[in-house]
């Protein structure tokens, strides 16, 4: 009876042993590549979405008028934390092109005279033109489909 090289019970020889790949913690390239491609799709599918090749898209205008400076909040569609830019002189202007979604301007303490503007596509779609009774001058837009 001759036992099997693959026999269970029998001794390889340490020469027999395969050494030549040395098991790795490191994650394969096809892992790596896969990963790659993936983050590289949703980076795109966001960046594609914001610029409206899966939606609208809109070329928005904020505006805010007045004498001296003011500290502006705002925030353009997809922004969900919102800016505020502290101590600008006015008039102030910031222009971004968006996909749907809420876009608001506004300021707190705002000296009479202080006005605020939204623009879409070029055309005036929110004013206020005086402060309200609490100082405030805010301005909103919803874009939607």
């Amino acid at each position: 009876m001759q036992i099997s090289p693959f026999h269970p019970f029998r001794a390889f020889p340490e020469a027999s042993r395969n050494t030549s790949r040395k098991a790795s913690r490191e994650p394969s390239r096809t892992y790596l590549r896969s990963l790659g491609a993936a983050g590289v799709a949703a980076v795109a599918a966001v960046s594609l979405t914001g610029c409206g090749l899966f939606g609208g898209s809109w070329d928005v205008k904020m505006e805010v008028t007045g004498a001296g400076a003011a500290d502006i909040a705002y925030s353009f569609s997809g922004d969900n934390d919102g800016k505020t830019a502290t101590g600008q002189q006015l008039p102030w202007t910031k222009a971004q092109n968006v996909g749907f979604g809420f876009n608001d301007v506004g300021v707190k303490d705002a000296p009479p005279g202080t006005a605020c503007r939204i623009y879409v596509g070029g055309k005036l779609k929110d004013e206020q033109k005086e402060p309200d009774d609490k100082g405030t001058v805010s301005c909103s837009i919803h874009l939607k489909d």
